[in-house]
């Protein structure tokens, strides 16, 4: 073993804490990088292997009403030119859910669907699958978030069902309620599946179905281009044969598939810019506590370099010891992740997403991320700082001028006004400016975890209260077609018995129609046979007259049969079926200008309380394949008591203060909208302040509801919502949706819910990092002055007096970084934030509240405070034998 190699031991034991604490930071962050990585590359792969395992679709439309046979068999015509799809009918209904036993009132939501076998089939993680009528099978993490499990009763629509299965959808991977919302709600909605019966029975108890179609295209590796195309070729079809379409979710677009893929890959950018973030820290950290040990040996190496050692084997001798610990923590702290870490890096998703169940699949990509490239970043780093310090002659070390200043510094003439103290503590200052300088960064970097991890519960609570103020009623109702809350009885009555006949299949009101029209033709035969047999009696005539009247008897009865299927599937007799048919005959159907009367009277006050909106969704281009926005346009009364203090009407345009502050636009700019479902762009202009409103969260344009109407060529009278402060019973025939403060609360808890663990990982990993760096970097400024500590104990300074000198200049060095890098991490805090959620709907301002940035300072400094302690003991442990081994 030559000399240099024994002196490693000996290094080693001396620096023990220097090494240890690099080591522990490298081998945790890896730790954690490499299982979040591993589990996150498992997950990828798992949702990569569904699109075939469990036939996700393709995408789906939905349409106000039951598409007719001839309206799907458009559609399906319409793409031929890409070679065919097919349409799966996927209706669901929003059902409200409670327990049997021990609900504590709160609004949740259960999207039900009749179970699927051949598109977006489930599966089941417990359980099996609804077999009888009152059996359910729910999501498992909505079963989990709110304590159910196999064998519980519920109830849905204030009916009962068992849950007889615990299950994962594929085009519900992430729980989205409406696919514009900003993010999973996995609190209060969840979905399921039951048989077809008790999906019958659902909408029996009142539940309104949506009317979604699923479609898989024949070549499912159509390109997105060109599948677009065919998509938008379905809805014109379907638009040309009358069907009124809703809504078009290409599988690309749609959150509840897509969302949690890209959520897995942009945190595995995130987590693996962390890692390499920290170790070009250390990797610093590490040529910053060389430079002090050369500088400190700076004698020994002069010698050696005298005595005819080479300095490749000086820098090979000082590379060794953070080679080798660096290689070592990089393959431990891989290896402890793979081991330690994959599952609880699994549950972070498995607690958000619902996701068949976890297996690994390995990836030597991730070992050479984790254990290859940070090892190798860090030698390198080192080396080249070896390097150039190592650029000196062996005259130049053994004067120790290893450091290349010439002396200016430390030279440095200060006014001699300035006391004794304040004199010694900036010479500490300005000799240990380097250190310093890298501790401010370590300082900053650490404060933004930490303060990230303190910032983002008031983030997105204050997002949430936005939320919640910019819903300007308790109650904001969205309809599928215009719908009158205002009606007399009689007209109530003949709209419900329109409402009930368009309830049966279609074909049985055709067939009656035809075999009334049948009849009217007999009769109408027979008047003339008997006309004929008044007016020339003959046997001819008579036979004639009595065949037409028995063909009149003929349709008669076939009309009758026709009526008793009707009333059959009414769940009546022929008597009130033809009494439906006879008010329902009443209201003229094809006059555009009326619209149907709500069916339940709601009460005089409450109808006139309610107020008429029209809203209707469009898409922005966010630029930089940042995908689109949706941006609801709303049309409201010029005079609304809701919408107060909006100024619309006469071509006024108004933005909401989201979309101003999210996308910069300016005065004067204009902004394109366009139409996904009919290929239209539509133009607006902000004129400026004035035409603002709403907070930062609103992300709607708001025109009155005459400019709406005009702009998409819709009725004069044309609405489909309404805003009221009181509860409306609306028909489930028209009714989509009911947006309530409720519903804004609960983005707050789902937030809470998801991020409460991965805020205590970083709020945990930043103090790490704090605790370490300050340790280290302060450590190294101590054992600079270890000479001139010794100098100070000879000349009978007390450990008191010098631990006063020495830590309150470091002190003062941890607070000025500690409260001077605050407004660079609040500002890169804010960057941050817009890059990371430009690509999703909605717009969420940084929050940080002053008692974040306070508790962010008293944490830091209150980690120092440990590490000051340590550095008095090491004061303590300088010698006064130190002061003699100083070579000129």
């Amino acid at each position: 073993m030559t000399p240099l190699a024994k002196r490693l031991p000996r290094e080693l034991r001396r620096n023990i804490g220097k090494y240890l604490g690099i080591f522990l930071l490298m081998c945790g962050s890896i730790a954690l990088t490499s299982g979040f990585l591993l589990a996150a590359h498992s997950i990828g792969c798992l949702i990569d292997d569904m699109r075939d395992a469990y036939t996700i679709e393709d995408g789906r439309v939905t349409t106000s009403f039951e598409a007719t046979k001839d309206q799907l068999k458009a559609a399906e015509d319409a793409t031929d030119d890409v070679g065919g799809v097919t349409l799966y009918k996927n209706f669901s209904i929003d059902a409200i859910i409670k327990k049997t036993a021990g609900d504590d009132g709160t609004k949740r939501t259960l999207r039900t669907y009749a179970h699927r076998t051949k598109v977006d089939i489930a599966s089941y993680c417990e359980g099996r699958e609804p077999k009888a009528d009152d059996e359910v099978a729910i999501d498992r993490v909505f079963a989990t978030n709110n304590n159910l499990s196999v064998g519980d009763k519920v109830e849905l629509e204030g009916r009962t069902y068992t849950i007889c299965g615990i299950m994962t959808q594929p085009d519900s991977q992430a729980l989205f309620l409406n696919n514009s919302d900003f993010t999973v709600n996995t609190i209060t909605y969840g979905v399921a599946e039951v048989t077809d019966a008790g999906f019958a029975a659902l909408e029996d108890a009142g539940g309104a179905p949506a009317y979604t179609y699923s479609f898989t295209f024949t070549d499912r590796d159509l390109s997105t281009a060109d599948r677009i195309d065919a998509e938008q070729d379905m809805v014109e079809a379907l638009t040309d044969v009358d069907a009124r379409v809703d809504d078009l979710i290409d599988a690309d677009s749609n959150q509840g598939i897509g969302y949690a893929r890209d959520d897995v890959d942009g945190d595995s950018m995130m987590w693996t810019t962390l890692l390499d973030i920290i170790i070009v820290i250390m990797a610093f950290v590490f040529v910053v506590l060389t430079d002090a040990t050369i500088e400190e040996e700076s004698a020994i190496i002069g010698t050696l370099l005298a005595s005819g050692y080479r300095r490749r084997e000086i820098v090979l001798h000082y590379l060794a010891l953070p080679a080798i610990v660096g290689v070592v923590a990089a393959l431990l702290g891989t290896a402890l992740g793979v081991v330690f870490f994959t599952e609880p890096m699994r549950s972070l998703y498995y607690g958000s997403y619902s996701l068949p169940p976890f297996q690994v699949y390995w990836s030597w990509e991730i070992f050479v991320k984790c254990a290859v490239v940070p090892a190798a970043a860090l030698i390198l780093i080192t080396l080249v700082g070896l390097l150039r310090k190592m650029g000196k002659t062996p005259l130049q070390f053994l004067r120790h001028e290893a450091s290349g200043k010439s002396g200016t510094k430390r030279g440095l003439q200060l006014p001699e006004r300035m006391g004794f103290v304040s004199r010694f503590r900036l010479r500490i200052f300005l000799r240990n400016l380097g250190n310093f300088a890298t501790l401010f960064v370590g300082i900053a970097f650490a404060s933004l975890l930490l303060l990230f991890g303190l910032a983002i519960l008031p983030t997105m609570t204050h997002y949430a209260d936005n939320l919640e103020t910019s819903l300007v009623a308790e109650h904001q109702y969205t309809l599928k077609a215009p719908l009158e809350l205002e009606g007399t009885a009689e007209v109530r009555e003949q709209w419900s018995a329109l409402e009930r006949l368009q309830s049966v299949d279609g074909a049985l009101l055709s067939a009656a129609q035809d075999a009334d029209d049948e009849l009217d033709d007999a009769a109408d035969a027979a008047q003339a046979a008997a006309d004929a047999a008044t007016a020339s009696p003959s046997a001819e005539s008579l036979t004639a007259a009595q065949d037409a009247l028995a063909k009149v008897q003929d349709k008669k009865d076939a009309l009758y049969a026709r009526l008793d299927d009707l009333a059959d599937a009414l769940g009546c007799n022929r008597d009130e079926a033809i009494d439906l048919i006879d008010k329902a005959s009443k209201i003229d159907a094809d006059n555009d200008d009326i619209h149907p009367v709500n069916t339940i009277d709601n009460g005089a006050s409450a109808i006139a309380q309610a107020e008429k909106y029209a809203v209707y969704q469009l898409q922005y281009d966010r630029g930089d394949g940042n995908g689109e926005e949706t941006i609801s346009v709303y049309g409201i009364s010029s005079d609304s008591r809701y919408w107060k203090d909006l100024n619309v009407g006469d071509g006024r345009v108004v933005f909401g203060g989201g979309l101003l502050d999210k996308f910069g636009w300016s005065e004067g700019q204009k902004v394109t909208l366009s139409d996904k479902y009919e290929g239209e762009h539509y133009s607006f202009e902000y004129a400026g302040k004035d035409c603002a409103w709403g907070s930062k969260s609103d992300m709607n344009v708001y025109m009155s509801i005459d400019d709406f109407n005009e702009l998409f060529d819709n009725d004069a009278t044309y609405f489909n919502g309404y805003a009221s402060n009181k509860k409306l019973d609306l028909d489930a025939r028209y009714f989509a949706g009911d947006t309530t403060p409720d519903d804004m609360r609960a983005v707050g808890d789902q937030f809470i819910g998801m991020m409460s663990k991965m805020i205590g990982m970083m709020v945990g990993l930043a103090v790490f990092i704090f605790l370490l760096f300050m340790y280290l970097l302060t450590k190294a400024v101590i054992d600079h002055s270890a000479r001139s500590i010794s100098y100070m104990k000879v000349f009978g300074y007390r450990e008191s007096e010098i631990s006063h000198l020495y830590i309150r200049s470091i002190t003062l060095c941890v607070v000025a970084s500690l409260v001077l890098s605050l407004p660079v991490i609040i500002g890169s805090l804010t960057a941050i934030f817009r890059s990371m959620l430009l690509a999703y709907n909605g717009n969420i301002e940084i929050y940080v509240p002053a008692w974040s940035m306070a508790a962010c300072v008293g944490i830091g400094f209150a980690t120092y405070l440990v590490v000051a302690l340590l550095h008095t003991r090491s004061i303590k442990r300088v010698g006064l034998a130190e002061a003699l081994k100083v070579q000129e």
